[in-house]
C-alpha cells in the first residue's frame, strides 16, 4: 500500500489493530481516539478500524481492561494497515498463525506496524530482518540481543518501507499524526493535533526516552555522570571509587550526594539498576537464569538470586513464569 496525500478526494483507509493479552492501553486509546477525531474533522468515517486477535477470542489490557475484539486472523476484512500492540509479556512466544498471517499481509502489500513491544511480533515473523525499528526504551537490550539481524534504534517511531515501528506511549501519537498526515496532509495532521491540545508533533528521530535529568529530577552534574556511567557498564560493573576517580571527587562525596538525591548509596543505586536489567531479560527473553545473571553484573547464580529475591521478593524462575 503505497501512502498518499489527497486531500481532494480522501480515500478510505481501514486500520486493523491486532491486539494480545495484556496488550498496553494508552497506545490503543491514542490509535482509536486519533483516528475518531480525523472522522470528525472530514466530517466522514474515512479512517475505520477493526479490532483483532489470533482467535478472534475477546482479550484484557494490562489494566485489566476487557477489549471488544470483532475479527481473529482468518475472518478479518481487507486491510490497509495493520499494527501489531503489545506489552512486555507477548513478547517471547507467537502463534505460528499469526507469524504468517503477517508475512501474507506484507506480501500483498499492507503497511505492517509493531507498537510498543510489537516489534518482537514482527522481528520473530522475519519482517524486520536488515530494517531499521523502534522499540519501547525497556525492550531495547532484550529485543537487540534476540533478533542480530535488525537494526534496534532508540527512535520514537520508524518507517522503513512498508514496515512501521514504534516504542509506544505517547509516541504513539506522533506516529498516528505522521500516518495521517502522509494520508491527507500535514495541515490536516495539525489541526488533528490542536484537537487532542497537542502543540508539537515530534518526527520519528526524537528519542524514545527522555533524557537522564528528565528521568531523575537531578540537575547535579556529578550524579548524572555517575548514573551514565552505571547504565553503560551493567554486564562488568565498575567500582564506586573507580568511578569516583574518573569524575574528579572523593567516593565519600559521590555517597553523600547520593544519599541526598536518591536516600541510597551509589552502590545500592548500581545494584538497582543491575536488577532492573535482569529483570527485563527474564520477562522479555528466553536465555537462561545463569546467562541473565552474567549479563547484569553477577559472578554466580546464586549471588544473583539473593540479591533479586531481596529486590523483587521473588525468585527469578518464579518472575519468568509470571
Amino acid at each position: 500500500m503505497q501512502l498518499q496525500n489527497d486531500t481532494l478526494a480522501p480515500t478510505k483507509i481501514c486500520f486493523g489493530i491486532f491486539l494480545t493479552d495484556k496488550f498496553p492501553l494508552l497506545p490503543l486509546s491514542i490509535m482509536t481516539d486519533t483516528l475518531r477525531i480525523a472522522n470528525t474533522l472530514e466530517e466522514k468515517r474515512n479512517f475505520s478500524y477493526v479490532l483483532i486477535s489470533a482467535d478472534g477470542q475477546s482479550t484484557s489490557s494490562s489494566c485489566e481492561f476487557p477489549a471488544p475484539i470483532e475479527a481473529g486472523i482468518n475472518n478479518c476484512p481487507v486491510l490497509d494497515v495493520v499494527l501489531v500492540c503489545t506489552g512486555q509479556g507477548g513478547t517471547k512466544t507467537t502463534n505460528q498463525g499469526v507469524l504468517n498471517w503477517l508475512r501474507k499481509l506484507s506480501r500483498s502489500g499492507v503497511t505492517i506496524g509493531g507498537v510498543s513491544s510489537g516489534a518482537f511480533i514482527l522481528a520473530e515473523s522475519g519482517l524486520l530482518d536488515g530494517r531499521e525499528c523502534a522499540v519501547h526504551w525497556a525492550s531495547f537490550q532484550s529485543l537487540s540481543e534476540r533478533f542480530r539481524k535488525v537494526d534496534v534504534t532508540g527512535n520514537i517511531f520508524c518507517i522503513d518501507g512498508n514496515m512501521i515501528t514504534c516504542a509506544g506511549g505517547v509516541s504513539t501519537l506522533d506516529l498516528m499524526l505522521h500516518l495521517i498526515g502522509q494520508f491527507r496532509s500535514v495541515l490536516f495532521a495539525r489541526q488533528v493535533a490542536d484537537s487532542l491540545c497537542y502543540p508539537t508533533i515530534r518526527g520519528s528521530h526524537a528519542p524514545a526516552r527522555v533524557n537522564l535529568q528528565a528521568r531523575t529530577g537531578v540537575a547535579n552534574q556529578l550524579i548524572l555522570r555517575s548514573i551514565e556511567l552505571m547504565e553503560s557498564n551493567l554486564e562488568d560493573p565498575v567500582q564506586i571509587g573507580d568511578i569516583s576517580v574518573h569524575l574528579g571527587t572523593s567516593t565519600r562525596h559521590l555517597e553523600r550526594l547520593f544519599m541526598r538525591y536518591f536516600q541510597m548509596s551509589p552502590s545500592q543505586y548500581y545494584m538497582r539498576l543491575r536488577l532492573d536489567e535482569a529483570k527485563g531479560l527474564l520477562t522479555q527473553t528466553d536465555v537462561s537464569i545463569i546467562e541473565v545473571a552474567l549479563r547484569s553484573g553477577f559472578k554466580n547464580a546464586s549471588h544473583f538470586t539473593r540479591r533479586y529475591r531481596k529486590m523483587y521478593q521473588m525468585l527469578p524462575s518464579e518472575q519468568r513464569k509470571l
